[in-house]
């Protein structure tokens, strides 16, 4: 093997390591300190200047590359073996300054370093590699690094960490960096004993260039920040988003190298084509969505098919920008001798004008323009940076047909963006691309957000069909007026055996923490994003008033660097930060998060955490399994029928308030509004001891180092939870439960069948305790149902309002009970005289009583105050039916139908027609009842006898 190709392998290993250190060091950065914008800002700007630094005085290091590869490899291998001293470090070292400054300035300092001298890298095998071809090394090196760096970013993702860990990843790295050194020193010696001269003459370019290159390397980070927002909103906040994104830039800059190397292009020209590639971005985005909602239920089913559609849907997007923006910096060099010199301070620049668009992004641009708006103002930077390039005393026409060119695509871009840009769309969840039918009813049913942005977070409130929904970063949550949360805050308090201190991880829309802020005598709530901590005024409906409590106290900081900083015990510990499925939560989950829990509980305090069936099986044992290494005792309850709450504790876990909602008047309200008696969600235990020799669940353990439970997260590509499901109801046992609830209150299986029905319905948990309760309990399906209706009519007279009579009335007339229904479904009236549906069941009622003109008086009634209900003209058309009134009841029937077309109508319209000798019309509306259930036997048979006989 000659030297040059000893020397092009070395380049590939070098840079097949020198973008993972800039990866790892943030995971293990972000594991100790959390994943706040301050901390992942200093990573990415330490980094940013460390490389630019490193290439500007690489040349002045020029012997010594082998010694820098050396460096980079030993500092690797050091950094991750001495993970637990620079925690140490970290939290201690400057302990005496504020918040996160002193770990912030002291991470900045360890990162620094090895950023310097993995700067030096590309200047320097760039003017080895040329000192020994005596021709331009530069495109061909630069695409080559970036190149094995890209292939890196994938490998770290779906593979090496997987299989080795962060430490064994950061450490195999190192080796290779260490192999890259001794080859260098073996075979480099010649062209390192030749050092350039001249290595401080300054850049050979005009200062239009220079403004143009500042240009082009502001817009570049502020589009590469902006496609991992969209990519996030696309496919949702995963590691893997942010993998595809950096893989395609850094196959860009690769691809855009060789190009400039091969076919010369210059520079002016790789603008123009970022323009035309920003306009097709306007133009496609809209339409690779649909693409993409068509094509993901097939891609899941072939296991990484889905990561190649996610790739190629980002490749048409921003494949043609990461090429244009990659090959400026080779576009723009022109010598052919000290080319460490020229390229270390083009990188230079290039590396200060990225800090730039980065500080842009985050603290302008972001916060306050559409997504949209943002990709005009690249597109605004680029056209500047072609204008700048031509700038010219000798000004021709010839000079600026270019930049002329670039005008008109910038003002198309714009057009366009007036034109059909969907900025709503991306406030969709991620989960609604996973269908296009999905994709297309979630447009429909879409209410514009309130959108509210931070440095790099973007929160809106989001309505759909009259519901309230959170949404942050591509994620939207259960309706905001949904219950669950506040039954979370509430059981968790239910089962504290103290009830002074608790500390939420997790504000969210505030329903849960304000419910443990109602509860106990102190709460500290941790937020991450700032964003959603500014704007929780705008829930207050739903939070009841959380930022004016008194007991509660809101900070925002990382739940790990706030547990790991704050001097103070807690009674309860609840987690309610978003699923594991995203990657900024999944290390709450891990050993050694659990660890500093346990840490801050008091000696019987209980940890609280959820987990619903977006885990999937493997992933819920493993979570179950980590929290055995740590808790001797842990109770399972549910909340729905795929969400559950584990409470965990060093002392077994028992129900110690049963009564404590009552003392929360605004919160019980809330729950009795929503059917639920805050007295009986202990009944929503469902396991009082999870961990015992019976309830095994073998799994790995889930560490910072072996994140076993986000890879597992991450390969999930369809929803299967049943195994565990099915290995949980197993056990379900009344027994269990009575022993979990007694003796803080009286267990009444009868009382806890009839609560589990009514928060589950059918669900197997339902099924499983009933057939329990058939055994112990005589007679235990009517006593069941007695009970349901003693809770309603206890509902009923708490809350003493219009909705809780008219569900109690519902409960009357569902058994038949219709005198009883009627005299509670007027109380619902005077209490509302508008009340939905109440005019409409009181003629029900009535109807089946057989009180015929009443019920046409009261269906009359109905139809003016809810004209476009259907079901009150087929009402209508059903009682002139029994008055033999034909020719009415199908004036009804019409009008329903042209309202909604019901299988129903259009039987009653063909039984009429068929009275009415109309035989075709009959045929017809036979034949519209199939078409719309082709199933209805009754219909079927209906039509076969109409046939027969005719």
């Amino acid at each position: 093997m000659n030297r040059k190709t000893l020397l092009t392998f070395v380049l590939l290993l070098s840079g097949l390591s020198g973008i993972s250190y800039e990866i790892l060091y943030g995971r293990i950065l972000g594991s100790i300190l959390g994943d706040q914008f301050a901390v992942s800002a200093a990573v990415l700007i330490t980094f940013l200047l460390g490389i630019g630094l490193g290439a500007r005085y690489a040349h002045r290091l020029w012997a010594r590359l082998w010694l820098i590869e050396g460096l980079i490899g030993v500092y690797g291998i050091g950094f991750a073996l001495a993970r637990d001293g620079i925690e140490y470090l970290l939290y201690n070292g400057l302990a005496f300054l504020p918040n996160l400054v002193g770990p912030v300035l002291l991470g900045t300092a360890l990162l620094l370093l090895p950023a310097f001298l993995i700067g030096c890298s590309v200047p320097l095998f760039a003017g080895y590699l040329g000192r020994m071809d005596g021709k331009p090394a530069f495109p061909g090196v630069y695409s080559i690094y970036n190149f094995g760096a890209a292939v890196t970013a994938l490998l770290i993702e779906f593979w090496l960490v997987r299989q080795f860990g962060i430490t064994g990843t950061v450490i195999a790295f190192g080796l290779a960096n260490l192999l890259a050194a001794a080859i260098l020193f073996s075979a480099g010696k010649t062209v390192a004993a030749n050092p350039p001269v001249h290595g401080d003459v300054p850049i050979g370019l005009p200062t239009p260039h220079i403004v143009s290159l500042i240009l082009v390397g502001i817009a570049s980070a502020i589009f590469q920040l902006f496609m991992v927002k969209i990519a996030e909103m696309m496919f949702g906040p995963f590691r893997e988003s942010f993998a595809l994104v950096l893989a395609i830039i850094l196959f860009g800059i690769a691809f855009g190298s060789y190009l400039v190397k091969r076919f010369k292009v210059r520079f002016a020209t790789l603008l123009l084509c970022n323009l035309a590639g920003l306009l097709l971005f306007l133009v496609l985005y809209r339409d690779l969505l649909y693409v993409y909602a068509d094509l993901y239920e097939k891609a899941v089913e072939h296991g990484r098919a889905i990561v190649f559609l996610k790739g190629g849907i980002l490749f048409l997007l921003m494949g043609l920008q990461a090429i244009t923006f990659g090959a400026t910096i080779p576009a723009l060099l022109n010598t052919q001798n000290e080319v460490a010199r020229e390229s270390g301070s083009l990188l230079f620049l290039g590396s200060l004008a990225n800090v730039a668009g980065f500080l842009l992004m985050a603290f302008l641009l972001h916060q306050y323009l559409d997504y949209g708006v943002q990709l005009l103002v690249i597109s605004g930077l680029v056209a500047a940076a072609l204008i700048a390039y031509r700038w010219q005393a000798h000004r021709s026409f010839h000079q600026y047909r270019l930049p002329l060119a670039g005008v008109v695509l910038t003002l198309m871009s714009i057009g366009y963006h007036q034109w059909k840009w969907d900025e709503d769309l991306l406030y969709l969840s991620y989960t609604s691309f996973h269908s296009a039918k999905d994709m297309e009813q979630d447009r429909r049913d879409f209410n514009f957000p309130d959108k509210f942005k931070g440095y790099q977070d973007v929160f809106s409130i989001n309505w759909s069909n009259g519901k309230p929904y959170f949404f942050i970063n591509g994620y939207i949550s259960i309706p905001m007026n949904n219950p669950s949360e506040k039954v979370v805050g509430s059981l968790g308090a239910m089962f504290s055996p103290n009830l002074s201190d608790a500390l939420v991880l997790g504000l969210g829309s505030g329903a849960t923490a304000s419910a443990v802020g109602m509860l106990f005598d102190h709460t500290d709530v941790v937020e991450i994003n700032p964003v959603v901590r500014e704007n929780q005024f705008r829930m207050t409906r739903w939070n009841f008033d959380i930022e004016h409590n008194p007991r509660v106290n809101i900070v925002v900081d990382d739940g790990i660097h706030y547990i790991q900083t704050v001097n103070k015990s807690y009674d309860m510990i609840l987690n309610t930060v978003t699923s594991p499925l995203y990657f900024s939560s999944s290390k709450l989950y891990t050993l050694e998060f659990f660890d500093k829990i346990k840490r801050r509980l008091n000696t019987n305090g209980t940890y609280v955490t959820w987990m619903d069936s977006r885990v999937g099986s493997e992933g819920a044992r493993i979570i179950l399994n980590t929290l055995r290494q740590r808790f001797k005792h842990c109770s399972m309850l549910f909340i729905k029928s795929g969400y559950y709450l584990l409470i965990a504790s060093d002392q077994p876990v028992k129900l110690r308030h049963p009564d404590l909602v009552e003392k929360a008047l605004p919160l019980k309200t809330a729950l009795m509004q929503n059917r639920i008696v805050p007295r009986l969600l202990a009944y929503n235990l469902m396991s009082s001891e999870v961990f015992t020799a019976s309830k095994q669940f073998d799994a790995p353990v889930n560490t910072l180092d072996h994140p076993v439970l986000e890879f597992e997260m991450a390969s999930l590509k369809t929803k299967e939870f049943r195994g565990f499901q099915e290995q949980v109801f197993e056990t379900l046992s009344l027994d269990e439960v009575a022993a979990g609830i007694e003796p803080a209150m009286n267990y009444d299986p009868v009382e806890h069948l009839a609560h589990v029905q009514m928060a589950l319905g059918s669900s197997s948990i339902v099924s499983r305790l009933e057939q329990q309760g058939r055994i112990y309990v005589e007679d235990m399906d009517g006593r069941e149902d007695e009970a349901i209706l003693r809770i309603h009519e206890t509902l009923a007279r708490s809350l003493n309002d219009a909705e809780a009579h008219h569900r109690l009335a519902d409960q009357y007339r569902l058994r038949e009970r219709y005198d009883e229904a009627l005299a509670v479904y007027r109380q619902a009236l005077a209490l509302d005289p508008q009340h939905k549906d109440t005019l409409f069941n009181i003629a029900a009622c009535q109807e089946y009583t057989g009180q015929i003109p009443a019920a046409l008086e009261t269906y009359l009634q109905a139809a003016k105050q809810a004209p476009d209900d259907p079901d009150v003209g087929y009402r209508l058309a059903r009682i002139h039916s029994k008055l033999g009134n034909a020719s009415q009841a199908l004036s009804y029937l019409d009008q329903s139908l042209e309202i909604r077309p019901q299988e129903n109508a259009y039987f009653l319209k063909g039984r009429l027609m068929e009275k009415l000798g109309r035989t075709d019309e009959a045929l017809a509306a036979y034949q519209e009842v199939l078409k719309l259930s082709p199933e209805d036997i009754e219909a079927q048979f209906e039509l076969n006898k109409f046939l027969r006989k005719w």
